[in-house]
Formats: C-alpha cells, structure tokens, sequence
C-alpha cells in the first residue's frame, strides 16, 4: 500500500493545469547592469571612501565621512 501523499503536494498536483509549472529563473532576459557604488546617506559619498572603527568591547561602529 502506498502511502498517502502531503497536502501540499495534492494541491501542487491539482493546480498544475491551471497555472503551470514553476518558472526555474530569468533565462530569456538580459543580464542586470553592474551596480554602481552605495552613496552614503549623510554626505552622498561612496562608502568604499570611508573608514569605520570597529572595537571589540560593547561600543558602537562609528563611520567617518571623507
């Protein structure tokens, strides 16, 4: 005797006519253009231009802007 299939599959089962198969990923379009650098939202800069301090203790990161 098999056993019974979960729900979740049931419902995949009775659904799949109506509304096909999952898409598997974006094949048919072009590739995204490369992103450019985030803008820090205090001074607008690049991020890459700043420096952080990070301390191990229980104080804050603190960022400085160029």
């Amino acid at each position: 005797m098999a056993a019974k299939a979960p729900w979740w599959d049931r419902l995949n089962g009775a659904l799949r006519p109506y509304i096909g198969p999952p898409p598997l990923g974006p094949y048919n379009e072009d590739p995204l253009p490369p992103t450019q650098a985030k803008a820090c939202p205090l001074c607008g800069k690049p991020m890459s231009e700043h420096e952080f301090t990070r301390s191990t203790d229980h104080t804050a990161t603190r960022m400085y802007c160029p």
